[in-house]
């Protein structure tokens, strides 16, 4: 697995990392600085290929994420980020999307259970909604995503 990108990394002479988000087994997430467009923040979203793969699968991997990096950026839907832009550098996959500003659903549902509270009915019965309308969204594109 290759090491992070540090802060002040610039991609692509694009996009200035300026700090990891989350990371899991499937990559990482960095907030970033579009330097082209003045004061855009953005995500960008490393997919980390299966190392132990040949150089063929490692290839097919490479065109399975065009192809996919392709459909995620034609998508235009109020609850999903924006896709704007996708490449490859130095071997890392690389998706750069919309930036989401706030707290994620785990952090909400760590401070209730933290705090002995519940989430506000009223807040998940929305949320509840925006994610229905993004499922229907998404299973109505051809091919279905």
């Amino acid at each position: 697995m290759p090491l992070p990108f540090q802060p002040g990394t610039v991609l692509r002479s694009r996009y200035r990392i300026l700090e990891l988000i989350g990371q899991g087994g499937m990559g990482a997430v960095y907030k970033a600085e579009d330097l082209r467009l003045t004061g855009r923040l953005c995500a960008v979203k490393e997919i980390l290929p299966d190392m132990g793969g040949q150089q063929a699968d490692i290839a097919q991997m490479q065109d399975q994420f065009y192809r996919e990096a392709s459909t995620l950026a034609r998508l235009d839907h109020p609850s999903l980020p924006k896709v704007s832009d996708y490449f490859t550098e130095n071997g890392r996959e690389l998706l750069v999307m919309d930036f989401v500003p706030g707290r994620d659903l785990r952090e909400l549902v760590d401070e209730a259970r933290q705090n002995a509270t519940f989430l506000a009915e009223s807040d998940v019965l929305d949320w509840a909604v925006q994610l229905c309308d993004a499922l229907e969204y998404l299973h109505s594109q051809d091919p279905t995503v």
